[in-house]
């Protein structure tokens, strides 16, 4: 969403004594331009004096999600337990968290990281035919995701459970707001089926994975800097889960903006090459990730289809290239 100016924060407000005393204590009365960057409850909070900036989460403690609740109040100790694995420096780095404060709803106080996120990238070549910065930026978020995944592999292998119960449980939310009609559903869950009884998804080492690798929640500094930020979903999973996301958000891309997902064929190539290219034996790995991204592509597809803003007959083509991911993966 594009920024929303809110005003200035008032000093009687509690948050502005936790970032005069904890953030910009060097600061004589700061005063904080306050903007919404985000459809949820993400703000951007820009001292006036010092021209510095911090981003601001909060969460509802009355949220009656409990799942949604703990992921928001635990973003804070994601991003330290990440940057833990030597993402605090150029060029593969994840945002700083500063402090939290969860008696007034605060899940994290971060640093804002100035630069462009892949989106803006993406649009560059989607309406200005300028397609030379995205294959860049791909090559340096594939970096950046290998080095994430290698350096926090564990000895356990995941069974692709919790991926197959967010599956099902997209397809009934879709089919519940007649995205997917009723009589689709059956035909969607028996591919899913043929997913697990196939075991496809098993036997990939549990990494931590970003969980939430949208476009928009990679940063492009002008030093050369990958920057990630919105990590609430990180957790120990298949690092096919993050791939197959950047891939299913790129085929979304072109889908939506040009009508022709095949344009992003290219790019998902490009971007898997560079990913796997960092591994000892890069052919046998691409194959061994081939054969899992297509569920996570279509994971991806039927979790974007649930935005309202996107048009609903655009919404249906979505699913519709989502049971094709499934169903074409089945097919290797």
């Amino acid at each position: 969403m594009p920024k929303q100016y809110l005003g200035h924060l008032q000093e009687q407000d509690p948050l502005y004594g936790i970032l005069a005393t904890r953030v910009f204590n060097g600061v004589f009365r700061p005063s904080f331009k306050v903007e919404k960057i985000s459809y949820r409850q993400v703000y951007k909070y820009s001292e006036q004096n010092s021209g510095l900036a911090v981003v601001c989460k909060f969460f509802d403690p009355n949220d009656s999600n409990r799942e949604r609740l703990a992921r928001l109040k635990g973003e804070y100790d994601n991003l330290l337990r990440i940057r833990g694995f030597g993402f605090d420096s150029a060029p593969f780095y994840v945002v700083r968290p500063i402090t939290k404060e969860e008696s007034i709803g605060l899940a994290v106080v971060e640093e804002y990281i100035k630069g462009k996120d892949l989106d803006y990238y993406l649009k560059k070549a989607v309406f200005q035919s300028d397609e030379a910065p995205l294959y860049d930026r791909l090559t340096l978020l594939a970096s950046f995701l290998w080095e994430m995944h290698r350096r926090t592999q564990t000895d356990t292998y995941n069974n692709g459970e919790a991926s197959i119960h967010y599956i099902y449980s997209l397809i009934d939310y879709l089919s519940l707001h007649n995205v997917i009609e009723h009589r689709e559903i059956v035909g969607f869950k028996q591919a899913v089926d043929k997913w697990v009884y196939r075991g496809i998804l098993k036997g990939a080492r549990d990494v931590i994975i970003h969980g939430d690798a949208t476009p928009t929640n990679f940063i492009f500094t002008p030093n050369g800097t990958v920057a990630a930020i919105d990590m609430e979903r990180s957790r120990y999973g298949d690092a096919a889960y993050d791939i197959g996301m950047i891939c299913g958000e790129l085929k979304h891309a072109f889908f939506w903006r040009v009508g022709d997902p095949l344009r992003a064929e290219p790019f998902i190539g490009h971007f898997l090459r560079e990913y796997t290219k960092h591994s000892e034996e890069p052919k046998v790995e691409f194959r061994r990730l081939s054969m899992r991204i297509p569920f996570y592509m279509a994971l991806t597809e039927l979790r974007v289809a649930r935005n309202l803003y996107l048009d609903w007959g655009y919404r249906k083509r979505l699913t519709e290239e989502a049971r094709s991911c499934l169903l074409g993966g089945l097919k290797g």
